[in-house]
């Protein structure tokens, strides 16, 4: 299964409530920023299956070592735990943490700023054990798994509704927490339909429940993550991180190859995933470019996901891609990486 990370939505917090979040961090980022060595780039990242098994494919692949790249990788529990990291410095980077939290912090006065695209497509999922749920269109009048308002989950399930015209207030919203608890309570029977991966169908199948689409058919303008960094990390630490975005665009191209799919499923099963369960992750993975190989962040998909932040509340409009964008470090690890 691929663990997915809770994420409590931050977009209702005053820009001092945000400022706050890194209070518990603040003192030690300070510390960490002044003695960090701007040769290493410390990479945060979520521990959901598919994060870790990528931490495992750099490694075996020597990425960073090809490009003399230092790099140290964390994993945390909580996508706010990867924000707050960021934002008060004691981390440099994300590769692989939720877009839709990042951005209303970005409104709301953290430092950061998104230097590329990473997964670009969805590898999410909805599963149902209602035989009257056969599409998304099915949803009304339904129990629906999803995290608080202003998650993936909640904007999920919300963007679907006005998609096919259904009144949110038909369908009962149940905060079961995160995508790994939403799936749980499909499984089981506690709501009409949950939130998961598609690699999640091989066990849904075991326990006659159903993947009914996957969050790229019916919303293909939702992207998952983003490459985002401190001011600060790419001020002090650029050429670095250009090694390392370029080692993460080596690795993404090579996903797409059919040499990568045994390193890959041997990685997802080292991430605590099945060998079923990477397989089909790989497919989807590789014949869609899930991981874009050109760090693209496409505009279009941004104000999507922006569009959804506002509906629920977490922004307060959308915001220009150029205030929240450098691109400019793509560029320069594009070029390294096709040397």
């Amino acid at each position: 299964m691929n663990h997915a990370t809770r994420q409590v939505p931050l977009g209702r917090l005053s820009r001092r409530g945000f400022l706050g979040l890194t209070a518990g961090v603040g003192a030690a980022g300070l510390l960490a920023a002044c003695g960090s060595d701007p040769n290493t780039v410390r990479i945060i990242n979520t521990s959901a299956t598919a994060a870790v098994a990528l931490n495992q494919l750099l490694s075996d692949g020597k990425y960073f070592e090809k490009l003399g790249a230092q790099a140290k990788i964390s994993n945390v529990s909580s996508g706010n735990q990867v924000l707050a990291a960021v934002a008060s410095g004691s981390s440099d980077l994300t590769m692989t943490s939720g877009l839709i939290g990042i951005l209303p912090g970005i409104e709301k006065g953290m430092r950061l700023k998104v230097v590329g695209g990473t997964q670009v497509v969805s590898t999410s999922a909805l599963f149902s054990s209602d035989p009257k749920i056969t599409s998304a269109r099915d949803l009304r009048g339904k129990t629906l798994g999803v995290g608080a308002v202003g998650s993936e989950l909640y904007a999920v399930f919300a963007a679907l509704l006005a998609k096919y015209g259904i009144p949110k207030e038909s369908a009962t919203f149940r905060n079961v927490g995160s995508s790994a608890d939403s799936l749980k309570a499909a499984l089981a029977g506690q709501v009409d339909c949950g939130y998961g991966q598609v690699g999640n169908e091989v066990l849904a199948k075991k326990q006659h429940t159903r993947m009914i689409a996957t969050v790229n058919q019916e919303l293909p303008l939702w992207m998952n993550n983003a490459a985002v960094a401190s001011t600060q990390a790419i001020a002090d630490k650029r050429p670095a991180m250009v090694k390392v975005l370029a080692a993460y665009a080596m690795l993404f191209a090579y996903l797409t190859t059919p040499e990568s799919k045994d390193p890959y499923v041997k990685a997802y099963m080292g991430a605590g995933g099945s060998q079923a369960e990477g397989e089909v992750e790989w497919q989807f993975v590789s014949t869609n470019a899930a991981y874009s190989p050109t760090l693209e962040f496409p505009e279009n998909k941004a104000e999507f996901i922006q569009r959804q932040n506002v509906a629920s509340g977490s922004q307060r409009k959308v915001l220009a891609y150029d205030s929240y964008t450098d691109l400019s470090l793509r560029t320069e690890a594009l070029a390294l990486a096709r040397k």
